[in-house]
């Protein structure tokens, strides 16, 4: 009975032990069924029957790999998370398996890795120096988050695969689309044209884009402007078409009429300054538009067409302004020519770069030859303004740039910059027609002395060391040199004559020459003046040719920069006479057409000043320029007899000199240089002399006169006038007498006036000693003090009985400063 007893349990052991192991089922399930480039892959799974034990698993990769495990710890009622740790590094993107083994028993799921999805676009394929690239960068994943964003990381290669000049960029990957602005500058600074590679890598995924760093001083530039803004029906269309080089020989003008009829011209490009004269174009009333094509780049304009309800009057009217780019708190100078006087008045305005118009105001015209003023204010808009004048009817107008940090009252006061030079020595030692000068770092001093085609060089204090050269072709000869320069080894002489430049040690020794008379690279037709950036490189301009060539200091060709004006200005196909650079490696250079030009060290245009005439500011056939170690631009005239001062802005400062015989005066001044002391060296062609002039006694700068007078006729207000007192009183030129009190008037008593003259007089005359404050407080500024400035610009009345009236102003309180 027993044994029967225990069989049976065995019996029921066996069955309860079969219905376990027949229940063991697997659960697997993917947390995604598409996971993350950078997730870890999570898969829930459940053991049905679960009775101890490993659970085994075997992953399939997308790139065929395996990768396998066991599962023994974690386990709770047979259920555990299964984690697989991965990111986007290990680029296994695309469709994975993962078998599960449980005794005999497996189960398999599938799911998707997404790929890491990146691209990169940039907005072109070439870039200048100047230019920012427009980076674009799209991808899959990303972390809004930017502490726990992923990162992109950008570097440039060259086209052999060596890495550059510039630091690695970082970016986060915050959102699926990223734009980056990368200043091209950063790469061309110290890597030359050519071709390069931006690589964006992302976790393991790279792309290469190439493209191409362009060299600035081939850039292609084409500007091109109306010579009017509206012209009558039947008028020929004069348009001004600069280009940066002459490329191709011919271009193309598309102009659309009113109606939309379009008309197509190719025109001949022989220089980079071409005037286009388009004939029987003006038949229709309205607005043309016209789009120009040459060598590959584009440009656009308008012109009107207006109806001639009154013919304009028969004459020549002609605008130009002092310079190009002016600051906040500048004066604009407008020079504006007539050859007849048919009216009293000339009237001007201003649009700023929205086209607003501004301020009209009416200057008096009495002679044919005017300036007109415009006070840029200092919340004035940055950019391209237009300055028009309306004379007779008829209008003219010129471009303009508001730029750079705005100009401050303390620039005008301060007095020191207003020092005239004074004559202390003179050196001749027989030269005849002498021309360029330089100086070394020991002060010696290096003529050109043209007329006897030799070099000589003197010490510090005028004695001749050495005399180099005579007239011929051979080594060491010149045929009336023109320049001369000097640096810390080398000095190089401008052998005009013989279109080349020799190269000696500074004792006189031959060492190299090079150039000869040619258009090509390396060579000259009248080789003037050179100077040197702050790398030693040489500049030298020639005055029959407007490329300025480029050598190292052994005088090997570098390359050559095609000046070009800003937009709508006139190059006319000048030379150049003479070249410096400034602290700042700006380089300037006088230009045949009485211009100073203002670059960067690679060519980009910065600023013009001055026009042809005698007036302050304007030039007579300039000769030579010179730069001290503040800045100060100074400008021989020789048409003009004087050496003009500037500030690095371009704005007059000072002249001095004349014809008139005298040890201190100069004649035609031909070259300039100035030593570390700031002497100035100026060469006289026609004395046969330098002369060597210190600062001495500062005078009353000329814009004193100009706001004056620019007051007095309403085209600036109060403010400049007052600021013109100011310099004079902190000058001493005014002493203000003692008063009882200061008036304060504002309306108009003509009897208060009548008194307050007499009181005046009194005083000057000294029968009182302090005017009494009147009863009456009802006096503005009396318009005789008005005429007053007008009769001391004009020279007729002196400084002195001109700074009575503005004394009258002070003491009784009419102004205060």
């Amino acid at each position: 009975m027993k044994k029967l007893i225990y069989l049976l349990l065995i019996v029921i052991l066996a069955f309860v032990t079969c219905q376990n192991v027949s229940a063991i089922t697997i659960d697997a399930t993917p947390q995604q069924q598409e996971f993350g480039p950078n997730d870890w892959i999570k898969v829930n799974l459940l053991i049905h029957g679960y009775n101890g034990g490993p659970i085994k698993w075997t992953a399939h990769r997308p790139d065929n790999s395996i990768i396998s495990g066991t599962l023994d710890t974690g386990i709770k009622a047979g259920a555990i998370l299964h984690q697989i740790v991965r990111n986007a590094f290990d680029n296994e993107f695309g469709t994975w398996s993962i078998n599960y083994m449980y005794g005999d028993y497996n189960q398999t799921v599938h799911f998707k890795v997404n790929s890491l999805n990146l691209a990169v676009f940039t907005d072109k394929v070439q870039y200048n120096e100047p230019d920012i690239m427009k980076i674009n960068i799209t991808t899959s994943y990303y972390i809004p988050q930017a502490k726990f964003a992923p990162i992109f990381y950008l570097n440039f290669y060259d086209r052999d695969g060596k890495t550059v000049f510039v630091k690695e960029i970082e970016i986060k990957s915050t959102q699926s689309n990223t734009e980056y602005d990368f200043p091209m500058i950063q790469l061309a600074r110290y890597n030359p044209p050519g071709l390069y590679n931006l690589k964006i890598q992302y976790f393991n995924s790279t792309v290469n884009v190439p493209f191409l760093l362009g060299d600035i001083r081939k850039l292609m530039e084409l500007t091109i402007e109306s010579k009017s803004t509206s012209y009558y029906p039947g008028d020929d269309v004069i348009l001004d078409l600069l280009v940066t080089r002459v490329k191709e020989s011919t271009g193309i003008i598309t102009i659309t009429d009113p109606t939309g009829n379009t008309t197509s011209i190719q025109f001949p490009v022989n220089a980079v300054h071409n005037k286009l004269s388009l004939k029987d174009i003006t038949k229709k009333i309205g607005v043309y538009k016209f789009d120009i094509q040459y060598a590959g780049v584009k440009n656009t304009g308008t012109f009107k067409v207006i109806a001639n309800n009154n013919e304009l009057p028969k004459i020549d009217l002609d605008m130009y302004l002092n310079k190009w780019n002016y600051r906040k708190g500048e004066i604009v100078e407008a020079r504006v020519y007539t050859s007849d006087i048919i009216a009293n008045s000339i009237d001007s305005w201003t649009t700023d770069p929205q086209g607003v118009s501004h301020g009209m105001i009416s200057i008096p015209v009495s002679l044919n030859d005017v300036i007109v003023p415009h006070k840029i204010a200092k919340n004035d808009q940055v950019g391209k303004w237009q300055f028009y004048i309306k004379y007779g009817g008829i209008v003219r107008s010129s471009t303009f740039y508001v730029g750079g940090e705005t100009m401050e009252d303390s620039e005008l006061l301060n007095s020191e910059q207003f020092a005239v030079p004074r004559y202390p020595s003179n050196i001749s030692s027989g030269l005849s027609s002498p021309t360029g000068i330089a100086i070394d770092s020991d002060n010696n001093i290096y003529v050109a002395d043209s007329g006897n085609s030799q070099i000589k060089k003197f010490d510090p204090k005028g004695k001749l060391l050495f005399t180099l050269g005579s007239i011929g072709s051979s080594k060491g000869e010149f045929i009336h040199p023109l320049g001369i320069f000097v640096n810390e080894k080398y000095v190089y002489v401008l052998d005009t004559g013989n279109s080349r430049i020799q190269m000696f040690d500074k004792n006189g020794n031959f060492i190299y020459s090079w150039g000869k008379y040619g258009d090509q690279q390396g060579m000259f037709h009248t080789p003037v003046s050179m100077s040197s950036d702050k790398y030693g490189n040489l500049f030298v301009v020639d005055s029959e040719q407007n490329v300025i060539q480029i050598f190292d200091p052994l005088g090997n060709y570098k390359d050559e920069i095609s000046p070009v004006l800003a937009e709508g200005e006139d190059i006319g196909g000048a030379g150049f006479k003479a070249i410096t650079f400034d602290s700042k490696n700006n380089f300037y250079i006088i230009s045949t057409n009485n211009k100073i030009l203002k670059y960067s060290s690679i060519g980009k245009f910065i600023n013009f000043y001055g026009s042809n005439g005698t007036e302050d500011g304007r030039f007579n056939q300039p000769s030579a320029i010179a730069i001290d170690t503040k800045d100060y631009v100074y400008v021989a005239d020789p048409g003009a007899h004087r050496i003009q001062k500037f500030d690095s802005n371009g704005n007059f400062i000072l002249g001095w000199g004349s014809s008139v015989d005298g040890d201190d005066e100069i004649d035609a001044p031909t070259g300039l240089a100035i030593d570390a002391l700031n002497n100035i060296y100026v060469v006289d062609r026609n004395q046969g002399t330098i002369q060597k002039f210190t600062s001495n006694v500062v005078v009353l700068p000329n814009w004193i006169k100009k706001n004056s007078v620019w007051w007095s006729e309403g085209a600036l207000d109060k403010s400049d006038f007052a600021l013109a007192v100011k310099y004079i009183i902190k000058q001493g030129l005014i002493q203000i007498p003692p008063t009882s009190e200061y008036y304060s008037i504002q309306g108009n008593s003509s009897a208060l006036v009548d008194q307050l003259k007499k009181d005046m007089q009194l005083w000057s005359s000294g029968e009182i000693d302090h005017i009494q404050s009147p009863s009456e407080n009802s006096v503005k500024v009396p318009e005789w003090v008005k005429k007053n400035v007008q009769l001391w610009s004009s020279g007729e009345i002196d400084d002195q009985t001109f700074f009575r009236s503005i004394e009258y102003l002070l003491v009784t309180g009419i102004m205060k400063i």
